[in-house]
């Protein structure tokens, strides 16, 4: 069988063969950036290589001296090829900050999977991934070097799915049509996101005080009672200016920055104030800038430094800046370790504590999602845990239910009796 343009093979000591692709010297002389690559055991998955190889090489040549683009590198067509294409696309944009490291490092676990026949999972082409393969890499995925990783193994499959379809629309030519990593029979952990009760939440915030830490407790109480993403509200998407503007002095703007849903929200009504202890937190928390939420740089906020150089001038003021995630993640599990409350008890608790509120308190999905920033019912319904005040409400709710039902039998059965007495005494009266 003649083999495509540059490609060669190596007989192995076992007795098979190995395939290798490498271009004239004089292309890579000239400034092509393909170079020897080895194409595996596989020889129908060698000879599609060797083909993707070839024509990218006639697509230089034709072009040489146009501007190198990610497609014209020795990894187009393969998985790793997938993966980086799907972090240069718009849709890259939409996944926040805090999600990316996990898109990454699922990534990573699927890509550096290795393969029978040597080397990466990445660096397989698409063509030779199957729904047949990528079974299999699903079953490696679940077990990990420290045991079973059944949340993380669906991650990757579900964030490589998706990757799939936004680099497919933008080249239909070059996937397959079907996305091998749709439609996997997936294991799902049992295991659910706990949420924190009023009273854990405002413990958590007084904890922070106490830690010294004012704008992370108003950060806790801004996650349970506006529901906000913690994420962002220590990127700076609830500013000073959305609170009591000049023109709406009893209402806060909330933007929920994943779904884009933004609305003003009343701080009272004709009862009476509705967040009275977020607003009184607020309203004594120092403004260290436009964001709401700040940290003060530790050497400003304890005091340290001298207020002048050594060469007698001033120096620079030293400004605020918003908390990482993961720096505020470690000052909250500081405070709640120092204050005994429970592991589970995070900024993201606090906003799921404040959503399962929203189901005691017994609203509609339609409320529900009006103060959430949720756009589809599906998405709120998994915010809102199930709890044993739902269940005391429904099981009260039923049993009015069922005396009214009662009631109601009874006020029938005395009637007919009623009816039947006036009936007898009329019958009487005629005979008589």
């Amino acid at each position: 069988m003649d083999l495509p343009q540059h490609m060669s093979q190596k007989r192995l000591a076992s007795g098979g063969y190995a395939y290798y692709w490498r271009p004239r010297d004089s292309d890579i002389a000239n400034g092509f950036t393909l170079t020897a690559e080895p194409l595996g055991k596989d020889m129908a998955a060698a000879i599609t290589r060797a083909h993707q190889l070839n024509q990218h090489l006639s697509d230089w040549r034709m072009g040489r001296g146009a501007v190198k683009s990610l497609d014209n590198h020795s990894t187009v067509g393969s998985l790793d090829w997938l993966i980086e294409r799907y972090m240069r696309s718009p849709a890259w944009d939409k996944v926040s900050a805090r999600a990316r490291p996990d898109y990454l490092h699922a990534f990573k676990l699927l890509a550096d999977l290795p393969r029978k026949s040597g080397g990466r999972v990445g660096a397989a082409t698409l063509t030779s991934i199957d729904a047949l393969a990528v079974d299999k890499l699903y079953a490696k995925l679940k077990t990990g070097p420290r045991g079973p990783r059944k949340r993380q193994a669906v991650l990757c499959i579900q964030r490589a799915a998706r990757a799939w379809d936004v680099v497919a629309r933008l080249y239909p030519k070059s996937l397959p049509q079907v996305n091998p990593f749709r439609n996997v029979e997936l294991v799902h952990g049992s295991g659910t996101r706990l949420a924190c009760t009023r009273e854990e939440a405002y413990a958590l915030s007084e904890a922070l005080i106490a830690a010294r830490e004012p704008h992370l407790a108003a950060c806790a109480l801004i996650c349970f009672e506006w529901h906000q993403r913690p994420e962002n509200i220590l990127a700076g998407h609830l500013s000073w200016t959305d609170y009591r503007p000049a023109d709406r002095p009893q209402e806060v703007r909330i933007v929920h920055h994943k779904t884009g849903v933004e609305g003003w929200l009343r701080l009272d009504d004709c009862e009476g104030p509705l967040f009275p202890e977020l607003c009184a937190a607020l309203d004594s928390l120092q403004r260290l800038g436009i964001p709401m939420i700040l940290r003060t740089p530790r050497r400003a906020a304890h005091g340290h430094g001298r207020p002048t150089l050594r060469s007698g001038l001033p120096r620079q003021p030293i400004t605020a800046e918003p908390f990482s995630f993961r720096d505020a993640r470690t000052r909250v599990a500081r405070a709640r370790k120092a204050a005994g409350l429970p592991s589970y008890l995070t900024l993201d608790a606090c906003r799921h504590g404040g959503l399962t509120e929203l189901g005691d308190a017994g609203l509609t999905e339609q409320q529900e999602m009006a103060l959430s920033g949720h756009t589809t019912p599906d998405a709120m319904r998994g915010y809102v845990k199930k709890t044993e005040t739902q269940r005391r409400i429904a099981a009260r709710t039923r049993r009015v239910f069922v005396e009214t039902l009662q009631v109601a039998a009874e006020q029938k059965a005395h009637t007919g009796e009623n009816d039947r007495v006036h009936a007898g005494e009329n019958e009487k009266q005629k005979t008589g």
